[in-house]
């Protein structure tokens, strides 16, 4: 059984339709990327897994629960974490208070914890006590990933996590991500920079306009002519 299955689904902002029977799944322990060019609903095909637009069709389960009606709140609390692109930290906020930030569900001691969060992420260790909002964009996307990892998700949701990177940083996130799904975590990620995301994922789906264009493996995906023409820049 899939960790995730989002099955036909449909749905969008206002009155509008984005999506048009969107069927998506994640497995156990799994990198799935979304790809596509701009406008294809990559961002919203996440965004209505987290619960941030309405869906008037299709269904969306969750480790074997219906979950296409919940509010975030209630998809956090269930194991489903979500990282946006842009706006993803508190700036004002140390590393280390970003994290207790993203603890707030959790009680009891959480040393063991933070030791996790600082293992995945070392470059932050020596930071932890530096402002979010002075750190490098690669930086400040690592709090983001640790902040939403504090909370011990199942399922990990990353919007763009390597947009405006620099190809260091661009290597170390998606490395980074390979960790944490080593660790036990799914991870669903939309991505722009296809090549590199389709190289590292284990299955991928290439969306245009609102639908499912392709699917595979990231290498399969890679291999096929029709989808680097069409979808990759030749």
């Amino acid at each position: 059984m899939a960790l995730l299955d989002m099955k036909d689904v449909r749905g969008g902002y206002g009155d509008a339709d984005v999506l048009h029977g969107v069927s998506i799944t994640v497995g156990e322990r799994e990198i799935v990327v979304i790809v596509g060019p701009n406008g294809a609903g990559k961002s919203t095909a996440m965004k209505a897994v987290f619960g941030l637009l309405k869906v008037r069709g299709g269904s969306i389960v969750f480790d074997g629960e219906d979950i296409t009606a919940w509010a975030p709140d209630r998809i956090v609390q269930r194991g489903i974490c979500y990282v946006p692109q842009v706006d993803n930290v508190f700036r004002e906020m140390t590393v280390h208070e970003n994290f207790e930030m993203g603890a707030f569900l959790r009680r009891g001691d959480l040393a063991a914890a933070y030791d996790r969060i600082y293992g995945l992420f070392p470059d932050l260790k020596a930071k932890r006590r530096n402002l979010a909002g002075d750190l490098s964009g690669g930086q400040r996307q690592m709090v983001a990933m640790g902040r939403a990892l504090m909370l011990d998700p199942k399922l990990l949701l990353l919007d763009e996590p390597t947009a405006g990177l620099s190809p260091k940083y661009m290597e170390q996130i998606f490395q980074i991500t390979r960790d944490v799904r080593d660790a036990g975590v799914s991870i669903l990620l939309v991505e722009q920079h296809a090549k590199q995301a389709l190289a590292f994922c284990d299955r991928g789906y290439v969306l245009a306009t609102g639908a499912n264009r392709h699917e595979g493996t990231g290498q399969a995906l890679l291999a096929d002519r029709e989808v680097a023409e069409m979808f990759l820049g030749g």
